[in-house]
């Protein structure tokens, strides 16, 4: 910033280099951003995966399982008691659950939690967890890991987890008379999804409903008891866990199963988490090592590593797949199963889905035949994870906790993805950099104009006037004695002498009548330096009190959007219209209402500071992007690659540029208002539907994608509330203040510069 603050910065080459080159090196920045992640599939940037905590010990352990046929009869029984003895189809098997854990001797729990949905009229939901505690032999339950399957309803849309209740049972009877346990096991079934385990890690943990929540979203941060507020604000905190009557010790780890059959072709490794948080890489690693030992096809991503005969072409397609497939999944921020929960209480956690061979889910395995796996492939890798779980001495902490992967055994370090989101980064702030370089100069050019024509003024006014003026006495006797005085010294034949004389006297009646005129002359000059310092202060203060004031004014907009569904499903409530209906269309309408009036608020700023306001989102959107990428690379990175070229091509038009200037104005401007948040959503719903179901055409696909994207909102706010997903935080408190300055900026014209 000395270097730019330097008066003779201008001089500089590489200043003068980059006013005319800023456009290319963004335009390269830009694309070789987007090369870099798609190198990261060769085989030449990422690394093979390796455990870096040995105490794992994977793979040494003799399997014992011999639970198959308890897992058969405990699916058949738990099938039928769904099937034919509940009343209820949506009802969890509660008292089959407590009896079958009894008779195993576990110690058993039940869990009530409730949920005040904190939208629309306020309904109120009820749940109940199941958990069964097997105490370890060799210690005093300090230290505990969890097996977990989450119960599912035959009539909804998801695939049905009886085999893995009936496997999680058949594991704890084998485990039960084992005595190398260091570690407690907590076998826990969840009603309602991720919405069960949300409460029992709240009650496992102490989060009680009335405790201030560090994510309760929607900026509800209001401490209990906040003078001037509902003591119990139903956004605050909708979710009350309720106790727990047993627990453990800290939780290590946590094993989610979702199989759905008792036979399966393989099984897919889930491993994103709640805002893009994963586990850490060893536990990926000991779950794809341990498959492959059990004899398991294993999965991540469509992404079949023991498949050996392919290409290297058809190597790196399939990392840029993979990648792909988990920047789409965690771009969200919504976890793919309920491991995603454990992690931002420090405990590592995965899922393994089991599959068939023709599952939508995914696609098939590229090989002839699979052998399907049963009870017993499963029950060995499920105990030889939990046995290396168990020769853990301390938590994870070494390995990866930051990474991308492109395969089973394939991995790509944050040190070698963030260089993409860097260049995106980069420029921009090669974009800003050179709008300051230009405003700086131009700012000069006018000092330079201006002191040009102060000088000008100067040196007319400095004219010498007449000689004599007719009728002055005073000026007639200061030539009469200065005539005197010369002719004294005069030397006759001296035409110095005679040169001097008359130079001599011309100079004292300057002199003489500057004098007169010089205190009136210095109280017109002090009144208008003083009255131009104020001016200009007054000025200068003005222009920074307009950026500032239409800055904070579009961030509290954003904070406003970002508090008004509740209100907008309340209002909706009043109307009988769903929550869906009343937040999506009272969204569209702030959209278009901000789209209408923000142009409208930075009418007095002028060219210059047009300008230092591009500079300052410019700024934000670099910092906004490097700071959720660090935390959410993929969120990070797609925010990046989509409002980058936003970032570059808006601009202050000139006013009169001409039918060319207009059309690109035209354009910038459409794109724009096709990035606005809610409208990039609809849009990429409406896209997606139309390659999904072509046979409808573009109207079918118009319907489609408008209510994907309500549905795509209303589980952006809930997950908000409830969960503590900060996609919509983000969307609405920073995205949409910045996509607001762009465009106003686009819809801003303002004189070129002189």
């Amino acid at each position: 910033m000395g270097l730019l603050s330097d008066p003779e910065y201008r001089s500089v080459k590489w200043v003068r280099v980059l006013k005319k080159v800023h456009r290319p090196v963004c335009f390269v920045l830009y694309v070789a951003a987007l090369a870099w992640f798609a190198m990261l599939g060769s085989k030449e940037i990422n690394h093979e995966t390796y455990f870096s905590e040995n105490a794992l010990l994977p793979g040494l352990v003799t399997t014992e399982f011999n639970g198959e046929h308890a897992a058969k009869q405990f699916f058949e029984e738990l099938t039928n008691e769904i099937q034919y003895k509940l009343e209820d189809a949506e009802q969890m098997p509660l008292a089959w659950l407590v009896a079958k854990m009894s008779q195993l001797h576990l110690e058993v729990y039940t869990h009530n939690f409730t949920l005040d949905y904190p939208l629309g009229k306020g309904q109120v939901y009820h749940g109940t967890n199941v958990y069964g505690i097997l105490r370890a032999p060799r210690t005093a339950s300090l230290e505990a890991l969890v097996l977990t399957a989450p119960h599912r309803a035959p009539g909804t849309h998801q695939k049905d987890t009886a085999a893995g209740i009936a496997l999680m049972l058949a594991f704890a009877q084998f485990a039960r008379s084992q005595k190398y346990w260091a570690k407690d096991i907590i076998f826990l079934v969840t009603e309602h999804e991720q919405l069960g385990m949300q409460a029992w890690l709240e009650a496992y943990h102490g989060i009680q409903h009335d405790a201030g929540s560090f994510y309760s979203g929607l900026g509800g941060f209001w401490a209990p008891g906040t003078p001037g507020r509902d003591p119990e604000p139903r956004h605050r905190k909708c979710l009350n866990p309720g106790t727990l009557k047993g627990r453990s010790g800290a939780i290590q780890a946590a094993i989610n199963l979702e199989i759905h059959s008792p036979k399966i072709k393989y099984i897919e490794v889930k491993v994103e988490g709640l805002n893009g948080q994963l586990p850490n890489l060893d536990l990926c690693n000991l779950v794809h090592k341990l498959c492959l030992k059990s004899g398991v096809h294993h999965a991540y991503k469509s992404s079949y590593s023991w498949v050996r005969s392919r290409s290297a072409v058809d190597e790196w397609l399939s990392g840029v797949s993979t990648l792909l497939g988990q920047v789409v999944t965690m771009i969200a921020g919504v976890p793919n199963g309920n491991h995603g929960l454990f992690h931002r209480f420090g405990i590592e956690a995965v899922t393994l889905e089991g599959r068939d061979a023709a599952d939508p889910a995914g696609a098939a395995p590229r090989v002839r035949a699979l052998t399907p796996a049963g009870f017993y492939r499963l029950g060995t890798t499920l105990e030889s994870i939990l046995r290396s779980l168990n020769n853990l001495l301390e938590k994870f902490h070494q390995s990866y906790f930051f990474y991308m992967l492109a395969g089973t055994n394939r991995f790509i370090s944050i040190g070698y993805y963030m260089p993409s989101l860097c260049l995106l980064c980069a420029a921009m702030l090669v974009r800003a950099l050179s709008l300051w370089v230009t405003t700086q100069h131009d700012t000069e050019d006018d000092k330079h104009t201006t002191m040009h024509t102060h000088k000008h003024k100067r040196k007319t006014s400095d004219t010498p006037l007449p000689d004599t003026v007719p009728g002055d006495n005073t000026t007639e006797e200061v030539s009469k004695r200065s005539d005197t005085n010369l002719r004294d010294t005069h030397v006759p034949g001296d035409d110095k002498t005679e040169e001097i004389s008359d130079h001599t006297l011309r100079h004292r009646k300057v002199v003489t009548e500057s004098k007169e005129s010089k205190p009136k002359e210095k109280k017109a000059e002090s009144k208008k330096k003083g009255g131009g310092k104020k001016g200009k202060k007054e000025e200068s203060s003005m222009s920074i009190v307009n950026i500032g004031a239409n800055y904070l004014l579009v961030h509290l907009l954003g904070y406003a959007v970002m508090n008004s569904p509740i209100l907008l499903s309340q209002i909706g409530a009043a109307y009988d219209y769903p929550s869906e209906i009343s937040v999506y269309y009272g969204l569209v309408a702030i959209s278009v209402l901000l789209t209408l009036l923000a142009p409208l608020l930075p009418r007095r700023l002028a060219r210059a500071e047009l300008e230092l306001t591009n500079i300052l989102v410019l700024l934000e959107l670099a910092t906004v992007c490097l700071s959720v990428g660090m935390h959410n690379y993929p969120l990070g990175l797609a925010l990046a690659a989509i409002y980058t070229p936003v970032a570059l091509l808006v601009g202050v038009a000139p006013r009169g540029g001409g039918e060319q200037s207009a059309t690109s104005v035209l354009v910038k401007r459409s794109l724009c208002l096709l990035l606005q948040p809610l409208a990039a959503v609809s849009v990429a719903m409406m896209l997606y539907s139309r390659t999904l179901f072509p046979e409808e055409g573009w109207p079918g696909a118009v319907t489609r994608g408008r209510d994907a994207a309500l549905q795509a909102v209303m589980f952006a706010v809930a997950d908000s509330l409830i969960y503590g997903n900060w996609l919509f935080n983000v969307a609405s408190v920073t995205l949409l203040p910045i996509w607001i300055i762009f465009w106003q900026i686009a819809c801003s014209k303002a004189d070129a510069p002189a």
